[in-house]
């Protein structure tokens, strides 16, 4: 490459549980399917009377089957690799710096931060797993149902709605792989910037229902076989090679 690149290896260890974001793929297509039929619904009032009976059978005849196990209205499910092993993508690292620039953008200076995000900022791999006590998490630990409540012209409605959930705690954290940080080099984003950034994650962090308390983490720098935590304390770490 012509041009200078910083790079740094981090890990995440959250504290809190984590929501997954996702709907499912059956979801989308139970939607999808769902929206066409009421297109379809929409043509066929607009359509004159003497052909109604001619077309309105031949677009609603075919009923499209519901699975057995009918997934709940807004839930939100973790992303699977092609190994059906969950993991958070990178884009959501990426989405989460740029909250942390936005709730501190008085304090860095940092002018067009997500621009700059977007342009000078890469993370990898794009997919990030979970471990908990070392072992890679497979699967969920549950479903977390909680009520979302919206004012309306009725007045106000509760929906319940529900996510996957990793559970995670002080005393039961959960890890991530090792992420890389590739940090084109400029005046304005320094990874000094991207340091406060991941701090800031200790307070708001990844994933859905963050304004909850869901997602915190810590964070530690590992770089040349040195271990720097987020509290400023340093240890040796023997890499693999």
């Amino acid at each position: 490459m012509n041009f200078k690149t910083l790079e740094h290896t981090i890990k995440l260890t959250f504290i809190s549980d984590i929501l997954g974001t996702a709907p499912s793929q059956e979801l989308l297509q139970k939607e999808f399917f769902q929206k066409k039929q009421e297109e379809v619904k929409e043509q066929i009032e607009n359509i004159p009377d003497e052909a109604k009976e001619l077309t309105k059978e031949s677009y609603t005849e075919e009923d499209y089957d519901t699975p057995e196990n009918e997934e709940i209205s807004g839930m939100t499910y973790f992303r699977r690799d092609k190994d059906g092993i969950i993991y958070i993508p990178n884009f959501m690292i990426k989405g989460f710096f740029k909250s942390a620039a936005q709730a501190l953008k008085d304090q860095l200076s940092l002018k067009a931060y997500k621009k700059k995000i977007d342009c000078f900022l890469f993370v990898f791999p794009n997919h990030i797993h979970f471990y908990r006590n070392g072992e890679l998490i497979k699967e969920p630990d549950d479903i977390y149902v909680r009520p979302l409540r919206g004012m309306t012209r009725q007045g106000e409605r509760v929906t319940l709605v529900a996510s996957e959930r990793i559970k995670a705690s002080e005393e039961n954290p959960v890890t991530t792989d090792e992420i890389k940080l590739v940090l084109i080099e400029n005046k304005e984003l320094t990874f000094e910037k991207i340091k406060s950034m991941l701090d800031y994650g200790f307070l708001l962090g990844i994933s859905q229902f963050r304004n909850g308390g869901f997602g915190r983490f810590k964070w530690e720098l590992i770089d040349g076989g040195v271990t720097i935590k987020s509290n400023g304390k340093v240890k040796l770490k023997v890499r693999k090679k």
